[in-house]
């Protein structure tokens, strides 16, 4: 496959997360930490097979960067345990289309924190995304106690953390791809144990979880990274609206999700604001 068709398929992979969360038999805590720790191991495996000379170094490099990594693995773990309990609240259209708004976060995230420059234009995207967040929402109740709307909730949150992840990256660029990808799940892991201790996470269904971590987590992950050699990162970023959208349509095919005209509608900015915002990103001030 060529570097574009990499990064599709790892798409159209992603898209499905939802499902093989649902399917998981857990909690959405117990699918996060089971995609990081597993994750990890089967990581630690491979690295040993192909690049052995490389895990000796992880402990001395995690030595000089520990602050930065442990920040990224935190928001990595966090992310996901709330993506996946916000799959078991709402529906996964809801989930997904309103964690896409993490682009337009990680934007106000850089400009208040890192300095990076803001235009009219920029504004005008994140007012757009933010537009269409207000329309996926208007249609509940504003209430904890209403499922769709604790779940729509739940994605935000995991879209904030999810935002944190590229803005904690920029210190670690030159880290190697795979052994920063253990360091995350592996940190990851070592947050989220402490919650799993003391919460019961439901009765594992071995299969899904396999699925999610031997296909979503280290397949895809392998073919995004290995697309990323060929493909301009802003070409990626373009490809990444195959996950939600597919994820709709597999929602739709599993579970019979139809969604919302409020969904659609308010779904459709989002991903317009953060398509619009890369395009712009790619063409320079």
């Amino acid at each position: 496959m060529n570097g574009r068709a990499k990064i599709a398929v790892s798409m159209l992979i992603w898209g499905s997360v939802g499902i093989f969360g649902r399917f998981s038999g857990l909690s959405g805590l117990g699918v996060a930490f089971a995609r990081v720790s597993l994750g990890a191991l089967v990581l630690v495996g491979i690295i040993e097979i192909l690049e052995r000379n490389k895990l000796p170094d992880l402990l001395t490099l995690f030595r000089r960067r520990w602050k930065s990594l442990l920040a990224l693995g935190a928001a990595l773990g966090l992310n996901w345990a709330f993506l996946f309990t916000a799959f078991n609240y709402t529906t996964i259209a809801n989930a997904v289309l309103v964690y896409y708004t993490a682009p337009v976060i990680a934007t106000l995230i850089s400009w208040r924190f890192l300095g990076e420059e803001m235009n009219a234009k920029r504004w005008g995207l994140i007012g757009l995304a933010f537009l269409g967040l207000v329309l996926i929402m208007s249609g509940q109740e504003v209430n904890l106690g209403n499922r769709d709307f604790t779940g729509i909730v739940l994605a935000l949150i995991a879209a904030f953390f999810y935002a944190l992840i590229p803005n904690f990256g920029r210190s670690l660029r030159d880290v190697d791809g795979k052994v920063l990808t253990l360091l995350q799940l592996a940190i990851a892991s070592i947050v989220l144990a402490p919650f799993v201790a003391v919460q019961n996470t439901g009765n594992p269904v071995w299969w899904a979880i396999l699925v999610l971590v031997l296909v979503h987590t280290v397949l895809a992950l392998f073919l995004y990274m290995d697309g990323l050699k060929e493909v301009e990162v802003n070409e990626a970023a373009l490809l990444s609206y195959l996950d939600p959208m597919s994820a709709v349509v597999y929602a739709f095919l599993v579970f019979g999700e139809v969604p919302g005209i409020r969904t659609v509608l308010g779904g459709g900015l989002i991903l317009l604001a953060s398509a619009l915002d890369v395009v712009n990103r790619a063409r320079g001030p």
